[in-house]
């Protein structure tokens, strides 16, 4: 028994001896399939091997050649080692020269997507071994990517430094059609696994369809333990940016009225990018500091160019695996710099704004990943300057005040938030017109009431001493109307008033999909009377208006589709409107105006106004004037007809058309059935009276606010009888002779059967009235009868100059309002 098992071990040590010098002896061979059958898997086939050994303490390879198109060579990996320092922990030597792989990335398989790389997934007791000991040089990587070929070019080393570390070096070289770079990385690694060091990119440079980098550089230190992040801190710069024109994938919403190119970037450059930063671990989190500076920003998008654009970004990271914050240390800041637009709109101020607060949360919940923002934006006061032809720019002062956005994008991607704005005041100094304290939010997908804006202005006012309206307040909202699952349809609804009054009402439709919309603004039947609502506490520049009563309205309509307007309409009417202003008194004022055209302003015929009784020391009754607004450019109105009665007769003017913006304007005045009486105590002549009634037209002519009359004839209707008794006229003609003695006695109860009165008046001269006259006195001269021609001094030039005023306050309201439209 015993010799058979001394047989069985010899027989079994002989084996082992033949295997081992077997192996030995075909050692080459067998690593050679090994080689062959690890680089097959990485779909690299070995084409050939100059030379492999290997030996107890050394591994040598040279001109190594793999792939289908040789896209790994390798002329020379030496490794070396001891076994008593294999035993000892210490790392072997690797020498690796000319290794060039060249790599296909451009195809729809390469030889990157091949590998099948096998990395540890590192935990917090993992342990780097000793790297081994490295020397790296004449090697580089040839990359075909589809915009053109990279070229990488590796040298390095690992070597052993102090005790218990190793030094490691690596530099490359990044070159190619697209851009160059040169970067060095440092670090050290201790005996426990841990690595510091420094990664550094010089003459930086790159150029791609998308932007253009003239220059880049940076510095990065980290610390590993490991193969988790330790700590880390960088500071980059970019500089000579320059970003190709690149249009908008989206279409501009229809509602900007552009075309889907008309907000496409073009010609952007930026001067220079520094990001600086610094991030720690800390026991269960990460925390760290950012700083982005952006400078010299020059940019188009589309009839906008923007220079000097600037920004600075002070942030503040923390995070984990389940929940990342980005906030701000301290205030960001924005400036937009010079601003010039194709639009008639230039900015005497840069914009700027600071941005107090900006905080993005990053949360992972079981459904996924959502997204929470809370950003408050405050720009500076703006000045703003609208260009028009031919008249003075309109100068607009905007205090945005502040703006607040809060929100949060779901795991599936939907966004629900508000944006506020608070604080903002807007003013025209041109036209002394203030808003302020605007405020308004925007919902945006809120659960209960969709997409929606409410907004508010506390104050509109008209600032000068006499302003056309009292201080306003208005309120308003913006609502999604249509059902779910229906293209959007928003409605407009405002109201606006003095407290206690809300008497201005706005509604209004918009459907997003079709284009289609309409406006109505009103102002509800206002109803003054005296000891309560009076026009001035609305209009304070109606303060002289004195026992105001009856009542008052308007109207305005707009229809648009894609096209633009397609309809619009508005009315305003008063209804028995009485006052008193100083001397004047109106009674039952009535206008009823209907518009059918707003933008062009025009309207039917049979516009009226009528009153009862128009008292400005001339009584006027029953008034009616009916008129239409043409359609012309700039509208004019045609007078249909004018009548009113004045003592005891009718006065009417002749159809006629009026531009409010002509400098000159004509009338005739047609006088039917007025009484003699009368006139001769209107026109004032001492000791002048008499019977009769008058008939005739004055023709009037108006330019530069001068009234002039040019051979106005008054007749009389029917013979009629004048006196004329003057003590102050017999005592200037006492002595005058036996002839003027006998005229002023036949005045004094001359029977006329021919009267007529010639009324001229130039702009130089006051009014001539010459009054003819062909009758007798029964008691002079046996009823003998006289023609007389006489000049009368009158009072009749201020009754023109009221006529006048009334004429030029009624032009300029008119002249001003079409020039405002």
């Amino acid at each position: 028994m015993a010799k058979q098992l001394k047989t069985g071990l010899l027989v079994l040590l002989s084996l082992i001896i033949f295997a081992g010098v077997g192996l030995y002896a075909f050692r080459n061979s067998l690593l050679e399939m090994l080689i062959n059958d690890q680089l097959s898997k990485q779909d690299l086939p070995l084409q050939s091997i100059s030379f492999l050994d290997i030996s107890l303490n050394s591994f040598h390879l040279r001109d190594l050649k793999a792939g289908k198109n040789d896209e790994l060579h390798v002329s020379k990996v030496l490794v070396t080692w001891q076994m008593s320092d294999l035993l000892a922990g210490k790392p072997v030597s690797v020498e690796i020269s000319g290794l060039q792989v060249a790599l296909d990335l451009a195809g729809e398989r390469s030889a990157l997507n091949s590998m099948q790389l096998v990395t540890a997934s590192p935990g917090k007791d993992f342990n780097i071994p000793w790297l081994p000991l490295l020397e790296l040089k004449d090697s580089a990587i040839q990359l075909q990517l589809a915009a053109g070929s990279v070229t990488i070019v590796l040298s390095g080393s690992i070597a052993q430094d102090l005790p218990g570390t190793q030094l490691i070096q690596l530099n490359t070289m990044i070159s190619s059609s697209l851009g160059r770079a040169k970067t060095g990385l440092t670090a050290t690694l201790d005996a426990q696994g841990k690595i510091q060091g420094t990664l550094t990119v010089t003459n930086g440079m790159l150029s791609l369809p998308e932007a253009k980098i003239s220059s880049f550089s940076g510095q990065t230190a980290f610390a590993l333990a490991a193969l988790q992040l330790q700590h880390v801190q960088t500071e980059f710069a970019l500089s000579g940016i320059k970003l190709p024109r690149k249009t908008s994938a989206k279409p501009v919403p229809e509602l900007i009225g552009e075309k889907p190119d008309a907000l496409a970037l073009r010609d952007a450059a930026i001067d220079h990018i520094s990001f600086k930063g610094v991030i720690r671990e800390l026991s269960n989190y990460w925390e760290g500091e950012i700083d982005l500076g952006i400078d010299g920003v020059k940019m188009i998008a589309g009839p906008v160019k923007i220079k000097q654009l600037s920004v600075n970004l002070p942030m503040q990271v923390k995070f984990n695996s389940d929940n990342w914050h980005i906030g701000l240390r301290s205030h960001g800041k924005v400036s937009l710099g010079k601003i010039s637009t194709q639009y008639p709109l230039r900015f005497r101020t840069s914009p700027a704004f600071t941005i107090p607060q900006a905080d993005l949360e990053l949360i992972k919940s079981p459904q996924g990943l959502v997204l929470k923002n809370d950003i408050t934006v405050m720009p500076a006061d703006l000045t703003l300057l609208v260009k028009r032809k031919e008249s003075p720019e309109i100068e607009i002062n905007l205090h945005p005040g502040k703006i607040t956005a809060t929100g949060e994008i779901d795991a599936d991607g939907n966004y629900q938030g508000q944006v506020t704005i608070s604080d903002t005041s807007f003013n025209l100094p041109n036209s002394q017109i203030q808003l302020k304290d605007i405020s308004a939010t925007l919902h945006l997908n809120d659960s209960e009431i969709g997409n929606a804006a409410v907004f508010a202005v506390g104050q509109l006012r008209h600032q000068v001493p006499e302003p056309l309206f009292a201080a306003l307040s208005i309120t308003g909202d913006i609502r999604n109307r249509a059902k779910q699952g229906e293209s959007a349809e928003y409605a407009l609804r405002i109201t606006g008033g003095i407290p206690g009054l809300q008497f201005l009402k706005i509604k209004g439709t918009h459907a997003l999909n079709s284009g289609n919309g309409a406006l109505k603004a009103e102002i509800i039947p206002l109803n003054f009377f005296a000891g309560g609502l009076q026009p001035s506490t609305l209009f304070p520049l109606l303060a002289q208006l004195d026992n105001v009563s009856g009542q008052a309205s308007a109207m305005a309509q707009l229809k648009w589709s894609t096209e633009g307007i397609r309809s619009s309409q508005g009315s305003f009417e008063m209804r028995n409107i009485s006052f008193a202003r100083e001397k004047t008194k109106i009674m039952d004022l009535n206008i009823a105006l209907s518009l059918n055209n707003l933008i062009s302003l025009s309207s039917s015929p049979g516009q009226k106004i009528t009153a009862r009784q128009i008292d400005y020391g001339i009584p006027l009754e029953n008034l009616l004037v009916s008129f239409q607004i043409l359609d012309t450019i700039p509208p004019q109105v045609a007078l249909e007809k004018v009548q009113f009665s004045l003592m005891n007769g009718l006065v009417s003017v002749a159809p006629v058309i009026i531009d409010p913006v002509a400098k000159r304007s004509d009338m005739l005045i047609g006088i039917s059935n007025i009484d003699l009486e009368s006139f001769f105590n209107l026109i004032k002549v001492e000791g002048l009276t008499g019977s009769g009634h008058l008939d005739g037209q004055i023709p009037l002519s108006v330019e530069s606010n001068q009234l002039t009359i040019k051979n106005g004839q008054l007749t009389a209707k029917a013979p009629g009888t004048l006196h004329f008794q003057s003590a102050k006229a017999s005592q200037w003609l006492a002595s005058a002779g036996e002839e003027m003695n006998l005229l002023l006695q036949a005045m004094q109860d001359f029977h006329y059967t021919e009267l007529s009165l010639n009324l001229d008046k130039s702009v130089t001269h006051n009014l001539v009235a010459k009054l003819s006259l062909l009758g007798n006195n029964p008691m002079v001269k046996e009823g003998q009868d006289f023609r007389l021609n006489i000049r009368l001094e009158t009072d009749i030039d201020k009754i023109l100059e009221e006529i006048n005023y009334g004429y030029n306050l009624s032009h300029e309201i008119l002249r001003g309002s079409f020039r405002l439209h």
